[in-house]
């Protein structure tokens, strides 16, 4: 089972507790756990120091350490079958930003990135579905985000420490609706990272979605949404998503799950590299599943390898962000990297050689700018080499009447709330009233005659 991994901030979503959490509110009582380096999981050693303070798990990291330090409750008796979910509470005054957390046997570990030299407690959410057992421990791995699954060693050269306020199973977690996605302040849940970095930012006076991949590798550059913080109704059958592409990465692709399979879409348009300016593609998701989803969205370098062509000797072609070359003038039906290992198994000679480094291909250095993503029921017909195709929103925060000013005619306005709602709507004209609406934060999603679709987040007073 695929282990989904994400961290929640600010607001909780409903959750529903299993068996009872550690709350370390006993005075001199740190509940059972030990602290120790990898591989010293269940006895107590100098790498960290615990101690029951306040109400919190005090972890007190020693430095000239040669491993990361972990913490870790082998007698946790979780019943991993009945639970999906551990919820972590801390304030971390030093400068980890990975934490790992495995179930004491196995290798099924949730990492997730935490945020550095808090100033206040913060709450992390972490899936463990992959968890089995009855009765299975807990250990935390403290390290450094990388970019990798793995993590980097956290090696602290000076004093620090870690606030654990509670450590707490549990059974589900229930997140809202979210359909329309506008990046003016956050990364708005798109939180789950592969090799990725994700960042607010303003990219030609936009906020945007700004992604990079990190890590030279075989694999492809994924930033999805978080399953814990919100999900996408399924019923919404098409996507637009708003982009300028300035790395060299030609694959652009949005995951979902049809008939609960991780099925990519590729997007209507062609994908365009080294963009100038920001483009509209639309994706056509009639086969994904109803109910929730979790779009992934798919960075990479386009394969060149087909199963079905027969190749010359010499030839090269690119697979899974690697380059190969033909040796036999035989294609066989796996990819060049399987035949690769298949072959060197069976000790016989391969049909391919991998010339040049795995992942080399991909942009380390480009960047790609999302500025909306839309899930709606139409599928649009956008201009895409038109580059007015920005809108602009007067006043904001706005009281009565959201003026919007565009270079293209309007055809449709719609006003979202931030669990995806629709509020209020208007239809060929430049505005729309929002004196009913509540304050708080909105998204007007604003479609132009020439068919592209702009989302952007506006104050309502």
């Amino acid at each position: 089972m695929k282990t989904k991994i994400t961290y929640l901030l600010l607001i909780l979503p409903l959750l529903t507790f299993a068996q009872g959490p550690w709350e370390f509110n006993t005075s001199g009582s740190v509940e059972g756990f030990v602290a120790g380096s990898a591989g010293e999981l269940t006895t107590a050693s100098a790498a960290s120091t615990l101690t029951q303070s306040g109400t919190d798990l005090k972890v007190d990291f020693a430095t000239g350490q040669t491993k990361s330090p972990v913490i870790s409750n082998p007698n946790a008796a979780i019943n991993a079958d009945n639970m999906n979910f551990i919820e972590i509470r801390l304030k971390n005054v030093g400068t980890a930003t990975y934490l790992r957390v495995g179930p004491n046997t196995g290798l099924n570990y949730a990492s997730f990135v935490i945020s550095s030299n808090d100033v206040e407690y913060k709450t992390y959410v972490v899936d463990v579905t992959a968890w089995s057992g009855a009765a299975v421990g807990i250990s935390l791995f403290f390290k450094l985000n990388n970019g990798q699954s793995g993590g980097a060693n956290y090696k602290p050269t000076s004093a620090e420490y870690m606030l654990i306020d509670y450590i707490r199973p549990l059974v589900s977690v229930v997140s809202p609706e979210v359909n329309t996605f506008n990046f003016d302040t956050t990364t708005e849940n798109f939180t789950v990272l592969t090799r990725a970095i994700a960042v607010q930012a303003t990219e030609s006076l936009r906020g945007t979605l700004k992604i990079n991949c990190t890590t030279v590798a075989p694999t492809n550059t994924k930033v999805a949404l978080s399953a814990l913080l919100s999900h996408v109704e399924g019923t919404n059958k098409y996507a637009h998503i708003t982009l300028k592409n300035n790395s060299t990465n030609t694959l652009f692709q949005l995951n979902g799950k049809a008939s609960g399979v991780a099925t990519a879409f590729n997007p209507i348009q062609t994908y365009t590299i080294s963009d100038t300016d920001f483009k509209t593609y639309d994706f056509d998701l009639s086969n994904w599943d109803n109910g929730y989803q979790f779009p992934e969205l798919n960075f990479a370098v386009k394969d060149t390898w087909l199963a079905t062509s027969t190749y010359l000797k010499d030839d090269i072609v690119i697979s899974s962000n690697s380059t190969y070359k033909n040796l036999t003038g035989v294609n066989t039906a796996n990819a060049p990297k399987a035949d690769i290992v298949a072959t060197t198994l069976a000790a016989t000679p391969a049909n391919w050689i991998l010339v040049g480094t795995e992942g080399v291909l991909l942009d380390l250095t480009g960047f790609v700018y999302i500025d909306s993503i839309v899930f709606d029921t139409t599928l649009s017909t956008a201009d895409f080499g038109n580059a007015n195709t920005t809108i602009s929103l007067f006043p904001n925060p706005a009281n009565d009447v959201l003026n919007i000013s565009s270079s293209n005619s309007i055809s449709n306005i719609e006003v979202y709330d931030m669990q995806g709602r629709n509020v209020a709507s208007n239809h060929n004209d430049s505005n729309v009233n929002v004196a009913a609406l509540g304050k708080g934060a909105y998204i007007v999603k604003v479609v132009q005659e020439n068919g592209s679709v702009i989302a952007k987040q506006f104050i309502k007073e």
